[in-house]
């Protein structure tokens, strides 16, 4: 795929940008991006379909006393570029239509993608035989974008990530699993088929022999790396600057005090290599970072793009993301995680006489302005006496945000950040990202059958 640079230099951007209007409250970027993407899916309904895809166009945006306004125009032909920069009136919708000067993109070659689903799909059939219905699909992407500003360099990222996954329908339900990595290479090299394949077969076992939870409170084990979601939806959003400003985070009058136990830790970092959410700049030009969004239980920041930084006093996270050069840029998270703690995994188990493991976390819902929360677990266990005992059907976990925060009783040192699947979507944008947890130990959650 070409390169944005080869096509679009510092010296052109400098000229596309030399004759915009700017003042003291109003500054403006842009924003060029390709992206190209091949897909291969399989079922036993419909058979193989391949759909490869094209990405390309480029956004000028304007923002004056925390207003923006966004011109965005799919294709990446210079004049048209050079023209938008030019314009004085900026208060256009986004709109459809430009023309590429990057001539038609290669065919892909989608021979290594195929062979896997393929392969996949003969290993499924004969691991899972009762299944009604089995789906498989891989894909890879590589994303190429550029954020240009005046009198500032251009940034410049090329990020590439490739994941396959699995679901099969079986008697008793749906299981489903995933890997991904950052290259098709990497993710050959990982044996997807003998690890998915091995992981379809337990979970359907699993839920086979899986009886109905009781409902009620109990103390709840999170394991680590899947239940990495948890800490995602119930506080990394609560933890994204426009909901602080808009008054619906339950975090938004904390900053500074006391959240959860003193050996509770928490981050968001993109520099974290490998992981889904990692980046070299934000969609807005920022440098990837760590922020510690809570250290000793105390609540220490906010993440932020630049224009909630600007509104907060402060400066910016480097969470400035978009899922595309037709939206605008928002506060979002990249790799999310609780900090590992000191604390045995084994023995965070064995110490605990009654309770349920979670083994996965499917999703969950977060209502922002008050912490209430509810999570999807596909897959349990019964703890009695220290000991995993009965595996449990599908079930809900209930609770509110700065309780289940302050209810954290262990911590261990295993963090883990699942499959390299993960992806986020807000306010209709669908971006990347992975979430972190170790085992953790909440005192109690309410447990519903679903």
């Amino acid at each position: 795929m070409d390169s944005l640079e080869s096509r679009f230099d510092d010296a052109f951007l400098e000229q596309a940008l030399a004759s915009v209007p700017v003042a003291r409250d109003i500054w403006v970027d842009l924003f060029l991006e390709r992206c190209f993407t091949q897909r291969v899916e399989w079922d036993t309904v419909r058979g193989l379909r391949r759909a490869p895809g094209l990405r390309e166009g480029f956004a000028f945006r304007r923002v004056a006393s925390g207003e923006q306004r966004l011109v965005a125009e799919e294709g990446l032909q210079a004049e048209r570029i050079l023209r938008t920069c030019g314009q004085q009136h900026l208060g256009k919708s986004p709109r459809r239509g430009g023309i590429s000067d990057g001539g038609e993109a290669a065919e892909p070659d989608l021979s290594k993608a195929e062979h896997l689903v393929s392969l996949l799909a003969s290993a499924l059939s004969s691991r899972v035989p009762h299944a009604a219905t089995l789906a498989i699909r891989t894909e890879v992407q590589e994303r190429r974008t550029c954020t240009a500003r005046p009198g500032a360099p251009a940034r410049r990222n090329h990020t590439t990530r490739a994941w396959v996954t699995c679901r099969a329908k079986v008697p008793q339900g749906t299981v489903s699993a995933g890997l991904g990595a950052a290259t098709f290479e990497a993710l050959q090299a990982a044996d997807p088929a003998s690890r998915l394949c091995s992981e379809i077969a337990l979970r359907a076992a699993h839920l086979g022999d899986a009886r109905e939870v009781v409902g009620g409170d109990w103390p709840v084990i999170l394991a680590p790396g899947t239940g990495g979601v948890f800490f995602h939806e119930a506080c990394g959003h609560a933890l994204e600057a426009d909901l602080v400003l808009r008054g619906v985070s339950p975090f938004r009058s904390l900053l500074g005090q006391r959240v959860g136990p003193s050996f509770l830790g928490a981050m968001d970092d993109s520099s974290q290599p490998g992981l889904e959410g990692s980046y070299q700049w934000d969609d807005e030009g920022s440098s990837c970072r760590g922020t510690v969004l809570i250290a000793k239980g105390i609540l220490k920041s906010f993440l932020s793009d630049r224009v909630t930084a600007a509104r907060l006093r402060g400066g910016t996270t480097g969470n400035g993301r978009r899922e595309s050069f037709m939206d605008l840029p928002l506060p979002r998270m990249s790799n999310a995680f609780l900090m590992a703690g000191e604390e045995d995994p084994e023995a965070i188990l064995r110490e605990t006489k009654r309770g349920i493991y979670v083994h996965r976390l499917e999703g969950g819902r977060m209502d922002p302005a008050t912490g209430a929360f509810r999570f999807h677990a596909s897959s349990g266990s019964l703890i009695e006496a220290g000991k995993l005992t009965a595996p449990l059907r599908p079930f809900t976990l209930v609770g509110n945000t700065p309780a289940a925060l302050s209810g954290i009783r262990r911590v261990g040192r295993d963090l883990s950040f699942g499959d390299g699947v993960g992806s986020c979507g807000k306010d209709g944008q669908q971006i990347p990202v992975a979430s972190g947890l170790p085992t953790v130990l909440l005192d109690s959650l309410s447990i519903r059958p679903c």
